[in-house]
């Protein structure tokens, strides 16, 4: 089955988009914002948490932070963790540099910000 993929930026301009095979995704998007539509129209938001390029993928596993929208403060260090099979994927959405790292506030809604701006100097590994 072809999966319909897209890419945002964090302002929500497409980056790429493109329809596929699951298993010929050109952009391997670990950690990064996803929002996945199955073949049954149930859509899934989460961080994307399955590796591509080592074979074929069977479960697509995307984790969303156990936490307060309204704070953006973490209720535990959990995660909740959904599996989804790759051959009921329809259309997948990433949002490069989604994740917290790069220094957008948590949150497991699949929405668009401001651009990150990331000074060169500075760690951005850094609390």
């Amino acid at each position: 089955m072809a999966v319909y993929f897209i890419q945002y930026n964090l302002s929500g301009k497409i980056v790429e988009q493109y329809s596929c095979d699951f298993d010929q995704l050109k952009a391997n998007p670990i950690g990064e914002k996803v929002r996945m539509t199955t073949d049954d129209g149930k859509t899934y938001i989460g961080f994307w948490d399955t590796f591509l390029g080592q074979g074929t993928v069977q479960t697509a596993e995307i984790s969303k932070y156990d936490l307060d929208e309204r704070t953006s403060n973490l209720r535990s260090s959990n995660s909740i963790v959904t599996f989804v099979p790759t051959n009921r994927i329809t259309k997948l959405k990433t949002s490069l540099h989604s994740n917290p790292q790069w220094g957008t506030r948590p949150s497991n809604k699949f929405e668009f910000s401001k651009p990150v701006k990331i000074d060169p100097k500075q760690d951005i590994f850094k609390n």
